[in-house]
């Protein structure tokens, strides 16, 4: 999705250049998930004991090595690709979500979960567009990527309630009722809808589309309380996301992003 909103908010770019977004993109993502699997690897051996760490592929010690290189590799890359600000924010919000213990506080979770999404396509724009700061609509659409999933992230939570509740976390969807939280992710998406719509004034065809995911999500979060269906209702919300997320292109198109 990342590369996704990059070329969307960037234009049109090279081979070359969108590989090195790419390469930059992906240094980024395993730098945190291999540190969040460093700390989490006793939560992991009850329910992912398939990673590497729990299973015994790798050892403790070569993982933390694992981590220093990328996290190198990862500043390496800043440097070279002028990202700096980038990837200092993100660093912090590794800091924070792994090691500050904050990620236990279920909206402090959504809000640095939603800074990392906003990073990885804050910064594969700059490098799409050449080392150039995000300013104006470009600036305004990566904030409402990072706003979006700090408020409905949360959608991801609700098919796991039973493996959290046996973990012993405390996600949104358990500590509200069910149809507080049910109703509440469904006036968020409804708002965020209407909001994305008015903001980036997609044509009318891109419009419908975009609501219709909007009503297939929310639809299926409020019909059935079932985690089977919660899954495929977060399906849904994926592609709500992707499609908000680009809707940025139709401001492209007319020329009013630069």
């Amino acid at each position: 999705m990342q590369m996704a909103v990059a070329l969307v908010l960037a234009g049109p770019a090279s081979l070359s250049v969108i590989a090195k977004g790419f390469i930059w993109n992906q240094l980024h993502l395993l730098t945190f998930q291999v540190k969040n699997q460093i700390d989490g690897v006793e939560e992991d051996r009850i329910a992912k004991s398939h990673r590497p760490l729990p299973s015994g592929r790798i050892s403790p010690e070569n993982a933390a090595v694992l981590y220093y290189v990328l996290f190198a590799l990862m500043w390496a890359a800043a440097l070279t690709m002028k990202t700096i600000p980038c990837t200092l924010t993100y660093s912090v919000a590794i800091l924070i979500y792994n090691e500050g213990g904050l990620a236990a506080i279920p909206v402090v979770k959504n809000v640095i979960g939603a800074i990392g999404l906003a990073c990885y396509c804050w910064g594969t724009t700059i490098i799409l567009d050449h080392g150039r700061e995000l300013y104006g609509l470009k600036a305004i659409a990566v904030f409402m990527i990072g706003a979006i999933f700090a408020t409905t992230g949360h959608a991801q939570d609700f098919r796991d309630r039973t493996a959290d509740t046996v973990r012993g976390r405390k996600t949104i969807p358990l500590l509200l009722s069910q149809p507080a939280a049910r109703w509440s992710l469904a006036a968020l998406i409804v708002a965020w809808t209407i909001g994305l719509i008015a903001l980036w004034q997609p044509p009318a065809v891109a419009s419908i589309v975009f609501a219709a995911l909007g009503l297939r999500c929310l639809g299926g979060f409020l019909s059935s309380y079932d985690e089977k269906y919660d899954y495929v209702s977060y399906c849904w919300y994926g592609y709500w996301l992707l499609g908000g997320n680009l809707l940025p292109i139709f401001p492209r198109l007319r020329g009013e992003m630069n």
